[in-house]
């Protein structure tokens, strides 16, 4: 038998072994949980830009779909342009610059007393030119009882919106098209 005099430092060190274990199992939890709450909170981020450049395109549509006319809203202006080549269809790059020239939408929710939560979300709109959508031309005039009509004219729109997360962390890009 052992006795205790040869026992020495034999529990403090099956201590120390332990208390060394279970501290790193400790920390390696710890840092999965801090990894787990910056992933969700990036997802947040995103997701509110997503929703902010949703609100922009919204804007836009309200924007278009309340303007009596359309010829007009296309000549220029605020945030609007003109398409009126195929290469200007196919390599519109006016969405780079849509953080210096694209249209504020206005978001009480982007704002408290004064400081801002995230930039304002933004958004261009593009007039594309009938010639340029195929088959435009090729519509036949509607019939009412016997007298032919011509069809209402259509306008074609691309809008580019850009929203922002909290503190412009995190952007979204976002591009659609509409018919009127």
């Amino acid at each position: 038998m052992i006795g205790p005099s040869q026992q020495r430092g034999a529990a403090l060190l099956v201590t120390l072994v332990l208390v060394a274990l279970i501290s790193l199992l400790t920390l390696g939890a710890s840092e999965t949980a801090r990894l787990q709450q910056r992933l969700a909170s990036n997802e947040l981020a995103h997701q509110m830009a997503f929703q902010a450049a949703e609100a922009a395109l919204k804007d836009a549509e309200r924007r278009i779909s309340e303007t009596a006319d359309l010829t007009l809203f296309c000549s220029g202006g605020d945030a609007v342009y003109p398409i009126t080549t195929q290469a200007g269809l196919e390599d519109d790059d006016r969405w780079r610059r849509l953080e210096q020239q694209g249209r504020a939408v206005d978001l009480s929710l982007y704002s408290v007393e004064g400081s801002e939560l995230a930039p304002p979300p933004r958004y261009l709109v593009g007039c594309i030119a009938p010639a340029l959508i195929d088959g435009y031309f090729d519509t036949e005039p509607v019939v009412k009882g016997q007298a032919s009509e011509s069809a209402n004219p259509r306008y074609f729109f691309r809008v580019f919106a850009i929203g922002y997360g909290p503190a412009g962390q995190a952007r979204q890009r976002l591009e659609a098209r509409y018919v009127f």
